[in-house]
């Protein structure tokens, strides 16, 4: 029977980072705990302990939004916390950990407040366009790490503008004279995708009539950008990190390898962390790709944005004054969540462009009373105005209660809710609710 013991979170408030700290003679070695760290005596742990009583794979640790969660994996000494032989234990800051029996190895978790970096005072970053906090914080991350060689793992919904960032970064770069290679992951069919990546010898296989440069190949002396790479097949990933690892390269067909130059960019509408928990993404390949990562907000996270684009839009299209954005298409556009994000955004702007500006967006009908069964008439509707009045009823109560439980305190409420301040405004104001 799997014992749990749950502990209290630590008071702290705030993004916390968690350090395990292993005893290694005189200094001992903090490991930040990013993800999930296997640790045992074996050579393939993420933590390596070579000390009596600790078996080949001990005990998981995994970071939470507040504590940390640390597992027995079937050690054959056990692990303690307490003085109590436990199964799996959440503990916070400060916690220690024994392994390989009452008298062994003393781990302790420890925890520091997540640095900050202060938002850019810029309102763009080559084709990137935003004056939200959520956007200049991004821009604070490329001016820093542009010009470096720093492997970069840019993360964002689709349509949030991954591969604008990964094009920016490399004409910000030293390499910036070299080739922009791009290699989309998901649209590649299995077969083709290791010759796409490395390049291929003439008979490798039956249509390979004459030698093949790959993707890294191509890219050299520049950059290489992986886009959606969580859909790289999983027997393919210990290749890629080869490649990552060690900047060379085996076309098909040969024996021999090849050395490559390139900065490599790395993108995905995917949580890889929870792909890597799943088995599907390679642990050691994720660390090794993100070793910056740059979370890209989504349009609706940033809404005070949205109508500083549309006019970049139009200006790009030489249509400033084909229509216009104040009044009713102003409010139907800051009200709108925009699921397809600033490529739905500029799709729009360019039908409202031909078709008129009543064509730019769906409009959303007008509110309905909230009521718990919201999707009880479901069945007698079309999808589409059911899931609209699901998604209306939703939102009036989650703002309602956010609200309440703050008292009408807009900054903490949006704080709170993990969403842009602006955007908070928005609901409230098209819900008709009393701050």
């Amino acid at each position: 029977m799997t014992e749990t013991v749950e502990l209290s979170a630590s008071g702290r408030r705030g993004p916390l980072t968690f350090v395990l700290v292993v005893p290694r003679g005189d200094q001992p070695e903090r490991i930040p705990i990013d993800g999930t760290l296997l640790v045992g005596k074996h050579g393939e742990n993420d933590v390596v302990i070579d000390a009596q009583g600790v078996s080949r794979y001990h005990l998981e640790i995994r970071a939470e939004a507040q504590r940390v969660l640390v597992r027995d994996v079937g050690s054959k000494n056990g692990t303690f916390f307490g003085g109590a032989r436990i199964t799996e234990v959440r503990v916070g800051a400060g916690a220690s950990i024994r392994v390989g029996g009452p008298a062994g190895l003393e781990l302790t978790i420890d925890a520091a407040e997540r640095p900050t970096m202060a938002p850019s005072s810029a309102d763009r970053f080559g084709p990137l366009l935003g004056r939200s906090r959520a956007m200049r914080s991004v821009y604070a991350m490329l001016e820093r790490t542009a010009d470096s060689t720093a492997t970069i793992l840019i993360l964002g919904e689709t349509g949030t503008g991954k591969e604008l960032v990964a094009q920016a970064i490399h004409e910000r770069s030293s390499r910036a004279g070299g080739p922009f290679v791009v290699v989309d992951c998901g649209a590649i069919p299995h077969d083709l995708i290791e010759s796409e990546l490395f390049g291929h010898k003439a008979g490798a296989f039956t249509s390979a009539q004459s030698d093949r440069v790959g993707a890294f190949e191509a890219a050299s002396g520049g950059t290489l950008f992986l886009d959606e790479i969580g859909e790289l097949p999983i027997d393919l990933q210990p290749k890629l990190l080869r490649a990552v690892e060690s900047r060379t390269i085996q076309r098909l067909g040969e024996t021999g390898r090849r050395p490559v130059d390139v900065r490599l960019l790395a993108a995905t509408h995917r949580s890889l962390k929870d792909e890597v928990e799943a088995g599907r993404f390679r642990r050691d390949l994720f660390f090794r790709l993100a070793v910056v990562t740059v979370p890209l907000p989504a349009l609706r996270e940033r809404g005070e944005d949205v109508l500083l684009i549309a006019q970049h839009i139009l200006e790009s299209l030489g249509a400033q004054d084909a229509i216009d954005l104040d009044g009713p298409l102003e409010s139907a556009m800051l009200a709108y969540a925009w699921p397809g994000n600033v490529r739905e955004l500029k799709n729009a702007i360019e039908r409202a462009v031909h078709l008129g500006a009543e064509h730019a967006i769906p409009m959303v009908p007008s509110r309905p009373e909230p009521r718990a069964t919201a999707g009880a008439d479901a069945p007698d509707l079309p999808f589409k105005e059911a899931k609209e009045q699901i998604v209306v009823a939703f939102e009036y109560a989650y703002v309602k209660r956010l609200l309440d439980r703050h008292d009408g305190n807009i900054s903490a409420a949006a704080r709170d809710a993990g969403i842009d301040r602006n955007y908070l405004y928005r609901l409230i104001k098209k819900h008709g609710l009393d701050t």
